[in-house]
This record gives structure tokens, C-alpha cells and sequence, in this order.
């Protein structure tokens, strides 16, 4: 008995050419030829994503053991679920003393599920349904899988997404894990009883085939009659939707369903399949910035299967421009801002950033940026590996940077740049493990200096000059938003001009103010707050004067138009609106909502509103020099963003907090994980995430978010979450960083207990 995530050969995906196509008039027959599909990219491979979609026929299938299992568990994350095995046809998962898992009805009422099913530790099994109880299951001994039927009353079923538990009454050891049953499939019927008949599992391992109709065979998904498909996708704009059908056997009625989150059902195509292929390009124009349930459908009964060949959403081809590759590369991390507080991000800000508004008139910026994490170590960790904080490992406030990581330095360093690095806060030092791949490095925390960004630009600055006949990249962490809030009087008096001020806030005193906050031993009133707002600010706009001055030197050094210059932050900052101050203890987005701004050769001006990570600064980073990505890179070029090149696939973020949330960010939609219970807002309509949306509600967009989770949540190759097929990918440990007494005083100053 072995584990395995897939079925050899499965994945050898052959389509016919996507390419590109004459505008079809609306209800103009199917036809084939790949003519059709000339002046066609393809943005998502349907047929690639088979494990992502809903199957339903006499029911929804769960197949346990495969990929395709992930999107109603969670992937492995705090459900129960302990591995994935196979034993000759038969895939089954493992699963420990309890087991969760989420599906999905369209309508309210009675439900029959089907456990496939054999006891390995335990033989009871005890299932709650949205939190009520069931009847208690006796499975049978023996090391058979037998079927096991529980009716679930309608009053216990919801519309949209229904949660079901699994409780267990004993494990066994099998393979290191503690076992209470196998389960080889769940099937969920509308209704009180399973259909009789015989029955054929779309198994996923059968569920991608070669057909052939009339003379032309194709890689396609193999369906029997009734049968739907749905798969959950985000429709950028100018999107099509290409597919082929065929029928074995008897004519068989087939039609295309679009739901869009909050819309009605559409119908794209009806018509029948036949003996031979037919190839069809819908319009999804009216669903452009939307989450989308996509319905491929087979009615009626009958022998023989139908095929579903190459269905893709599609975008047109883009003519490939040259461009001219950046010589240099600044990355400016401005340590604890959040967009919020920058106009070119919230207009209403009133915040005043010259230079910054000025830069981003001619720079990408980046609107719906995130950050993985909410606190400096593991998010710049990201911003400098490219990798999420699961495969870097360092997360903890002890953990130190595997020396097995390769960072953005030691990479731009071996393609013989000059590489600088200028660092004002404890957690990125050499005692974490931040010292790889520099010919500079100076953390001034670290080496006792003075952390004003006066200082730390003027730095910068003279290495800059001192290395402006080579290559370099510069990176510079700035910490002036940070805590000690103490910006000069004239920046304070900006936005809050009282000098007669005489309430417990204190400049230097603001890291034990913001602690003592958190935990609930002070509260502050409204006076303390307006100081504590403007000293926040007022560090901000004086951040803003020094880095013009910056600029304005790397003008004058020649180095100017030549250099991609990026600015992001490692997180943000609480000021009450959740309850709290400071950072690193929630994942509302005043925390890892971030900016994103780049500017350089190459770089149109533009604003993007498309969700990206900070972890896709190295790929992009690499793509604006003219040099290879780093080999592990998690994260993606979004430059493609820019000149309407979108990258293939979803627009997604994942953010961390610890070991205790997790984050997927969609555009406006937005899903946090905390153990089992998820909570939904709509960013666009509730930007403060003041009121959680009942799920039930939104059933596409909670859908979607719940597949892209399960499946980044199930993979162990994170540079290529969702593939079906899954390697073993990076997973580095994290060691762990001696702690003595100076660093802990240096880190307590900047607001850090340790």
C-alpha cells in the first residue's frame, strides 16, 4: 500500500491548438476545426484542473485519495485527513478520530449520503451535520470498503455550503498516523434515498481519456449520462470560453451554464453531441471582475459516454513586444505601513506623500497587494525568497532563515550584480539568518546605529555611488512608520498642531503604550488617539521628504532610468479599528493589506487592481533585469499585469498568521480560515471588514474560495499548488536563533516582547 496523489500517465494533457478565432455570432452552430480558436490564448486549462471541479452524476462524488478530495477537505489543514493512499484500482484517505469535510447543494431539503467505507481502528462512526447530530454508523469488520447510507433531514441542510463532522471512537497506528477508517468515497444525493441501478463512480482517475470520434481522438473529460461539471473560475476581461463535445453511442443534449457570484444563471450554449466533434467559443464579456461557476452539462439517460475536449477560458493573443531589460534594482520595504494611509491607494487619505503620489503618476501600482504574513520576519522572509512562510519556516519570533534558502541577493549576486543591503529593523539580521548573499550588509539595529531614514537613505545613497559602474541591487528597509511613533514637531503638528498636549502618550514611550493596549491594561481616549494617529502620520510624511531626497540622489548619480525601483511594506498598522493596536495579531487588512509600486524601464504607469502577493517581488523583480527567476520561486512576474498580458491562472493571495489563520484573498472577496470556521467579507463593498457576510449568502464566491484553499492548503509543491500531480517541492526548516540578552533589549525597543 503506497500513497499517491494520482493515477499514472493521468496527466499527459493533450489538447487541439488554442489559438485564435474569428468572432462567432451569438447562436451560430458548433463547428469544428482549430480555426475556430485562432487569436486565442489559454488562461485556465479546464481540462488541467479536472481535480477542481465538482462532479456531479446521481449525486456529488467525493473521490478520496486523489486531488481531487482537497477542495472539500481543506487539502490537510486541521480536519483530520492524515494521508492519501492507493491500494491496486483503489484510492482511499486515511482519516484520524475525527474528520471534516465541506460540500456544497443549491437547494434546502432532504439529503441521502453515501459513505464508501471500512473500519480500521474504530467501527463507529458518529456524523453532525452543521453541528446536529446523526444516526450512529456500526461499521462492519473486515477488510472490505462497503457503502453506508445516512438520510439527512432537510431542517439540518443548508442552501450553499453545509459542514459535516466525522467522529470516530478509536485509532490504530497505520504508517506513523493514528487511524480510526478508510474512506474510499462520499456521495451526497438530493433527496431520501440513493438511486437504484447500476451505478458508475466518476472515478478521477478515469475521468480524463483519449476519445475518439469519428476519426479524431482527443484528450477530454469522459462523462456518463446525467452528468455536471462545475468548475469555479475568476473571468478577466475579453474572456472566452472554448470547449469541444462528442458523444458516444446515442445523440446526447448538452448545454453551458455561467453563475456569476450575486447574478443569475446564464445559459452559454445548448445543443446536442454526436458522433463526432464539435468545437464552440462563448462570450464571457458580461461576466468581466467576476467569480464564476461555469455548468458543463449532459442530460437525459443512455449508454455511452460524452466528451468534453479542451474547455478553457480563453484570452486574445497578445503581440510580444522587446523590452529593454532595467540594469539595476532598488527594493524599498517601508517597514509597518499599510496602503490605507497613501492616496494613491485611498484617495481620501490624509496623509500628505508628495513624492510617493508624484512617483506613482509614472509607476505600476498595485492595488490590491497583500502580504503573507502580519509581522516583519516571515513577510520579508517572502519578500526575499519568493517562497510563503509554510516553505520557508520562518515564522516564530526565535525561528532563523534556513541557510538552504536562496535569496533574492545570493541569486542577483551569482548573475554578477552588486548587492547592498541596508536593513533598520532587528527580526531581518544576521541572527535570524538574513546575512546571505550580500557584499554590504548593515542592520542598524544590529550594529547599534542611528535608524532615522535620513541616515539610512544617505547610506544607501554612497554605496550607490560607490557601485554605479556595476549592476547592483540595493535593498533598503526603512523603519520610521515603526514604533517609537516620533517624528520632528513640524511633522507632528501636520495633523495635530496642540502643544499643549498633556495625555499618557509619549513619543518614545509608544512601544509599551501599544503593548499595554493590546492586552488591555490601558485604554486610550480620544486625545491620546488624535496624538497617536499624528505621530504615526506624521513619521510617514517625513519618510516621504527623505525618500524624494533619495531619489533626487539617484537622479543625479545617472542611475535613475536605468534602475526598477520598488516600494511594498512588510505589514500595517492597527489604530482600534478591530479592537486593537500595532501588528501581529490579526489578518484584517490594515495589517497585510500593503502597497505595491513599480517604477522603471519598461514599467507602463498603470493601476492594477488584480490581487498579488509581496512574495512576487522576486519573479518580478528577475523578469524587469532580463535574468531567470529563482528556481523556487513561489511567487509570479505580475509586470504581465501592466501591459494586459495577464498571467495564466487565478488571481489569488494566501496570507498567514503563525499556525493559527490562513488567508485567500480573490479580489474583492476574502476568506479567513481560523481552525474550521471561515469568515467572509466583500472587500469592495466593507473595505474595513466591519460586518462578516453569511456565507450561505454568496455561495460562488465562498465556493471558489473554499476549492482554492483546499487545493493550496493540500500541496506539497507550493511553486505549483495547483497541479494535479504533486512533487515533493521546498520545504525548509526553520533553526532556531540564539536569543541573548542584547538582541532581546534591541527588539523590546522596537515594541517586540520577548
Amino acid at each position: 500500500m503506497r500513497s499517491r496523489w494520482w493515477i499514472a500517465g493521468l496527466w499527459l494533457v493533450v489538447g487541439f491548438g488554442c489559438g485564435a478565432c474569428d468572432d462567432e455570432p451569438e447562436g451560430e452552430e458548433a463547428r469544428s476545426g482549430a480555426a475556430l480558436f485562432e487569436g486565442y490564448r489559454t488562461h485556465i486549462d479546464l481540462l488541467e484542473r479536472a481535480h477542481l471541479a465538482d462532479v456531479e452524476h446521481q449525486g456529488t462524488f467525493i473521490d478520496f485519495g486523489t486531488p481531487a478530495r482537497m477542495k472539500y477537505t481543506v487539502g490537510h489543514w486541521r480536519t483530520g485527513w492524515v494521508s492519501d493512499e492507493a491500494s491496486g484500482d483503489v484510492t482511499f484517505s486515511y482519516v484520524g478520530d475525527t474528520g471534516r469535510f465541506f460540500f456544497q447543494v443549491d437547494e434546502a431539503g432532504p439529503v441521502t449520503l453515501r459513505f464508501r467505507a471500512k473500519a480500521v481502528g474504530s467501527r463507529n462512526l458518529s456524523l453532525f451535520l452543521n453541528n446536529n447530530q446523526q444516526e450512529l454508523i456500526r461499521l462492519e469488520e473486515g477488510d472490505e470498503f462497503r457503502d453506508y447510507d445516512i438520510t439527512i433531514v432537510p431542517e439540518h441542510i443548508e442552501a450553499g455550503e453545509n459542514y459535516a463532522l466525522m467522529r470516530f471512537g478509536g485509532t490504530t497506528p497505520v504508517g506513523g498516523h493514528d487511524v480510526s477508517a478508510a474512506i474510499e468515497s462520499i456521495r451526497i444525493v438530493e433527496g431520501t434515498s440513493i438511486p437504484g441501478g447500476e451505478y458508475a463512480a466518476p472515478r478521477f482517475g478515469e475521468l480524463v481519456q483519449e476519445m475518439m470520434m469519428g476519426e479524431e481522438t482527443r484528450r477530454a473529460v469522459a462523462v456518463r449520462r446525467p452528468t455536471r461539471l462545475s468548475w469555479y473560475v475568476q473571468v478577466p476581461e475579453s474572456a472566452k470560453l472554448g470547449f469541444g463535445f462528442g458523444a458516444e453511442g446515442t445523440p446526447a443534449a448538452v448545454k453551458v451554464f455561467a453563475t456569476p457570484e450575486g447574478g443569475a444563471r446564464t445559459e452559454l450554449y445548448s445543443g446536442q453531441a454526436t458522433a463526432s466533434w464539435q468545437d464552440q467559443l462563448s462570450d464571457l464579456g458580461a461576466f468581466a471582475g467576476k467569480i464564476v461557476r461555469l455548468d458543463f452539462v449532459v442530460e437525459g439517460d443512455g449508454a455511452g459516454r460524452i466528451g468534453w475536449s479542451a474547455p478553457r477560458v480563453l484570452l486574445p493573443e497578445i503581440e510580444e513586444t522587446e523590452h529593454t531589460p532595467a540594469r539595476n534594482v532598488v527594493v524599498l520595504l517601508i517597514d509597518t505601513l499599510r496602503a490605507e494611509k497613501l492616496r494613491p491607494f485611498n484617495p481620501a487619505s490624509r496623509v500628505q506623500t508628495p513624492h510617493l503620489d508624484a512617483l506613482a503618476t509614472e509607476s505600476a501600482v498595485f492595488l490590491a497587494a497583500q502580504s503573507p504574513e502580519n509581522w516583519t520576519k516571515p513577510a520579508v522572509a517572502s519578500v526575499l525568497t519568493g517562497l510563503y512562510p509554510a516553505s520557508h519556516g520562518t515564522k516564530e519570533s526565535e525561528s532563523r532563515l534556513s541557510e538552504d534558502a536562496l535569496l533574492l541577493s545570493e541569486h542577483l549576486s551569482n548573475n554578477e550584480f552588486a548587492t547592498g543591503s541596508f536593513i533598520a529593523n532587528g527580526y531581518v539580521s544576521d541572527r535570524f539568518g538574513f546575512d546571505q548573499g550580500w557584499d554590504h550588509y548593515t542592520n542598524y539595529i544590529r550594529e547599534e546605529k542611528n535608524t532615522d531614514a535620513s541616515n539610512v537613505f544617505t547610506e544607501a545613497g554612497d554605496w550607490i555611488e560607490a557601485n554605479k559602474d556595476r549592476r547592483f541591487f540595493a535593498y533598503v528597509q526603512t523603519i520610521d512608520p515603526h514604533v517609537p511613533y516620533d517624528p520632528p514637531s513640524e511633522y507632528r503638528r501636520m495633523y495635530d498642531s496642540r502643544d499643549d498636549y498633556t495625555g499618557q502618550v509619549t513619543p518614545r514611550g509608544t512601544p509599551t503604550l501599544l503593548e499595554e493596549a493590546k492586552a488591555g491594561r490601558l485604554t486610550f481616549d480620544a486625545s491620546d488617539r488624535r496624538r497617536l494617529s499624528a505621530l504615526h502620520d506624521g513619521e510617514i510624511t517625513q519618510h516621504d521628504h527623505e525618500m524624494g531626497r533619495f531619489i533626487d540622489r539617484l537622479k543625479e548619480l545617472g542611475v535613475w532610468e536605468n534602475t526598477v525601483f520598488v516600494i511594498t511594506s512588510d505589514h500595517g498598522e492597527e489604530f482600534d479599528e478591530h479592537g486593537s493596536w500595532g501588528h501581529g495579531h490579526s489578518v484584517y487588512q490594515e495589517l497585510i493589506g500593503v502597497p505595491l509600486l513599480v517604477h522603471g524601464p519598461g514599467v507602463p504607469a498603470s493601476r492594477v487592481g488584480e490581487t498579488v502577493g509581496t512574495l512576487d517581488i522576486p519573479a518580478t523583480v528577475s523578469s524587469a533585469l532580463g535574468i531567470p527567476n529563482l528556481p523556487h520561486s513561489e511567487g509570479r512576474d505580475i509586470l504581465g499585469f501592466t501591459r494586459g498580458e495577464i498571467p495564466s491562472g487565478p488571481t489569488v493571495a494566501f496570507s498567514d498568521f503563525l499556525n493559527d489563520r490562513r488567508v485567500i484573498r480573490a479580489g474583492r472577496w476574502k476568506m479567513v480560515l481560523r481552525g474550521i470556521n471561515a469568515t467572509l467579507f466583500d472587500l469592495e463593498s466593507d473595505p474595513g471588514e466591519q460586518t462578516e457576510l453569511d456565507r450561505h449568502e454568496h455561495p460562488v464566491a465562498m465556493r471558489y474560495l473554499r476549492i482554492m484553499v483546499g487545493q493550496f492548503l493540500g500541496a506539497t509543491d507550493r511553486q505549483n499548488w495547483q497541479d494535479a500531480t504533486q512533487g515533493e517541492g521546498l520545504h525548509l526548516e526553520s533553526e532556531g536563533a540564539q536569543m541573548d540578552d542584547t538582541i532581546r533589549d534591541q527588539l523590546r525597543a522596537l515594541g517586540y516582547a520577548n
